[in-house]
């Protein structure tokens, strides 16, 4: 059991009546590594005075936060560094929150000692969000910080995902600039890009609400979350996400095709293989000569775990007919040396096919300026399973074959079953068929 010298204080209890000396101690505590914290070096009691007043204390010190239900909803606010905000002044500021959903969620800092003393230095404006954001990722991808409910750490390619993110949404504006700057602009960048690109405002949200999270656990950060709390008393919310259900039509497809064959062969090649497997276009694009067996009774492609969607396991995909057949015609024509059967300009795998898709679906004539019905990359898989649907295959199959979960059923019959362009005319010929019998 630890106790403060003295006080009979039990610091491995969940709190104690905070108090300047309690509070110093417990941070000494954790410090010197003499009370056991959770896996991210973190440790937080609650204050028996004051319900909601919470103590977390990291490698790099205390901060004061809140914890409870303000107009019915759960929230979790800081209040600031302890040392910095006393214990009285943290409790008059829960008080506040509990009373008055719009105060705000921080402490100024305390006002300068009178001038008989030299006035400090101006406080330095602290990490810059490049900096910031950098060990997040380290710190995630090794599982030193894992946020929210995570529990193991993640895949290289989901740390890809936010760095992706960043670069796309963040990086260009406030590598350099400091968190205040981000936190304050948040409500804002956030609202902007939800209203062009919903999907990737969610993603934004969620990288940013990970990198104040861990700003906050190592010290970086002492305000509000900004993509959690607006600081207004708002909760910041995500954007509303449906699932996507376009896949081509046969008509669509026999058009497709035509473009297809008038295109450069990487490309044709390229989107025929991700139609014809129904596998994601990241795995087509960084199939390698190693992962294919050409030869011998079952020519198949063996996609490795790192390419698959979740990382749970690989997945092999059995070749014959026409993709069989344009996969053998690129080895014969395959550059020595090169691994990928896409092969980019870089020395890696094809990177990019958005102007190809463009131009491909042009020429076919199935743009659109409605982005819900213009088709995507993404629908050739979909069409895929759909084609696999309307031929009868059980859902259980299309599921393996996809490569989707066993427990992806349900989601691969809701996204994977439209229902075929010839059970559409058997369905509206039977209306009319009985109409002309009614009138009969």
């Amino acid at each position: 059991m630890t106790r403060t010298a003295g006080a009979g204080i039990d610091f491995d209890g969940k709190g104690f009546p905070f108090t300047e000396a309690r509070v110093e101690e417990a941070v000494r505590l954790v410090a010197e590594g003499r009370i056991e914290t959770d896996g991210q070096g973190r440790r937080s009691w609650s204050d028996d005075q004051t319900q909601g007043l919470r103590l977390v204390v990291g490698a790099r010190g205390g901060v004061f936060t809140f914890a409870g239900r303000i107009d019915g909803k759960t929230v979790t606010r800081s209040i600031g560094p302890a040392g910095v905000v006393k214990v009285a002044e943290a409790r008059e500021a829960v008080g506040k929150l509990r009373f008055d959903s719009t105060a705000a969620a921080t402490l100024a800092p305390r006002p300068a000692p009178p001038a008989t003393a030299p006035a400090p230095a101006p406080a330095a404006a602290g990490p810059t969000v490049g900096a910031v954001v950098g060990e997040y990722l380290k710190a995630h991808a090794s599982g030193r910080f894992l946020p929210g409910r995570r529990k193991s750490a993640p895949t290289a390619r989901t740390i890809d995902f936010y760095s992706d993110v960043y670069a796309a949404t963040l990086r260009g504006e406030y590598d350099a600039a400091p968190l205040s700057k981000l936190a304050a602009d948040f409500p804002r960048v956030f609202g902007a890009l939800s209203k062009r690109a919903p999907y990737q405002g969610n993603r934004m949200l969620q990288l940013v609400r990970n990198v104040f999270a861990y700003a906050l656990s190592v010290g970086q950060w002492n305000g509000p979350n900004p993509a959690v709390d607006t600081g207004k008393g708002e909760r910041v919310t995500r954007n509303q996400e449906h699932h996507r259900e376009r896949f081509l039509t046969d008509a669509e497809a026999a058009r497709l095709h035509r473009a297809l064959a008038a295109d450069l062969p990487l490309y044709r090649d390229l989107f025929t293989t991700s139609l014809t497997t129904g596998q994601r276009m990241g795995a087509c694009c960084r199939m390698k000569w190693s992962d294919l067996e050409l030869s011998g009774r079952s020519p198949c492609w063996r996609i490795p775990r790192a390419d698959m969607k979740g990382r749970k396991g690989g997945h092999v995909v059995p070749l014959a007919g026409e993709l069989l057949a344009i996969l053998r015609r690129r080895q014969a024509e395959a550059t020595a040396g090169v691994p990928w059967v896409f092969p980019g300009d870089d020395a890696g795998p094809v990177a990019t096919y958005d102007k190809a898709w463009k131009r491909v679906i042009r020429r076919a004539e199935l743009w659109s300026d409605d982005p819900e019905q213009r088709p995507r990359p993404h629908d050739l898989r979909r069409t895929c399973g759909a084609r696999m649907t309307a031929a009868g295959v059980p859902l259980p199959t299309v599921t393996r074959a996809l490569g989707d979960a066993p427990s992806s059923v349900a989601m691969v019959a809701k996204v994977y079953a439209p229902v075929a362009d010839d059970a559409l005319k058997a369905a509206y010929a039977a209306v009319a068929d009985r109409g002309r019998r009614g009138k009969g």
